[in-house]
């Protein structure tokens, strides 16, 4: 017996069961997505964690366990030991200069024109660094391993790559070619409180809008790296480094570095 729609026939009701179905299965997908989603995005953070068990790894070294347990008590102080290693091999990509003329760049009777040179030159040595050793930069650049709070130690490794940068700074500042940007805006209440800390630090002797751009050239160069080193360059720059020399280029120009 045909079972109908008392406003319509058969064919008209059975379209309107089975759409009605449709949007019932269609929600009830979307449930699930939402719940699947939920789940998923709370085990990400999982994905920060290190396996640093120190049994299994002194097995995979080849050393003794209780050598292992005697050179690293815990966990977290082998992490800290990639930590600085990672931070000062950075450091010392920073630090190296070429073998040429460039060698004189350090004295600050250098030609104007060696200061932005010296500035991309340290860009380039770090960006070369990070691509070699995309584990080891994403260590110290990428999400933090939860649970691992870094000791103090590994701050003064970390700040060896802004120093290199600064020295620049500083040599180009005490030539007298350093360009601060007098139609930078006043700083905000905000913006004072990001830069006094520096002022008062590690970018002591700087006038404030050179500060201030000195932050935006320091966040905008690791953000360039890790779009590189994580694998986010392709179909965007035909010529990865060409692009990073230009903008490594423009941020020195924007800190107040001399074209020439």
């Amino acid at each position: 017996m045909d079972v109908t729609d008392p406003s319509g026939t058969t064919a008209e009701y059975e379209n309107t069961v089975l759409a009605d179905a449709g949007t019932r299965r269609d929600a009830g997908f979307a449930d699930v997505s939402a719940a699947m989603r939920e789940a998923a995005v709370g085990r990400l953070p999982l994905r920060r964690g290190v396996d640093l068990d120190l049994e299994s790894l002194a097995r995979e070294a080849g050393v003794d366990p209780s050598d292992a347990r005697k050179a690293y008590p815990g966990e977290w102080d082998l992490l800290t030991d990639l930590v600085l290693s990672a931070y000062n091999a950075m450091g010392d990509a920073a630090e190296r200069q070429s073998s040429g003329p460039a060698d004189t760049i350090g004295s600050a009777s250098a030609p104007s024109e060696s200061y932005l040179a010296r500035w991309v030159e340290v860009c380039l040595n770090v960006r070369r660094w990070a691509l070699d050793h995309p584990d080891e930069y994403a260590l110290i650049w990428a999400a933090p391993v939860p649970g691992y709070s870094a000791p103090p130690e590994t701050m003064a490794a970390g700040a060896r790559t802004v120093l290199a940068l600064l020295a620049t700074l500083h040599q180009a500042k005490e030539a007298g070619v350093l360009a601060p940007h007098a139609e930078d805006p006043a700083l905000s209440e905000g913006m004072r409180r990001n830069v006094e800390p520096l002022t008062a630090g590690l970018l002591a002797g700087l006038p404030d809008p050179v500060v201030t751009r000195m932050l935006t050239a320091w966040t905008q160069l690791h953000g360039m790296l890790g779009f590189e080193a994580y694998g986010h360059i392709a179909g965007v720059a035909a010529d990865p480094e060409a692009f990073f020399v230009h903008a490594a280029t423009a941020m020195g120009v924007h800190v107040g570095l001399p074209r020439s």
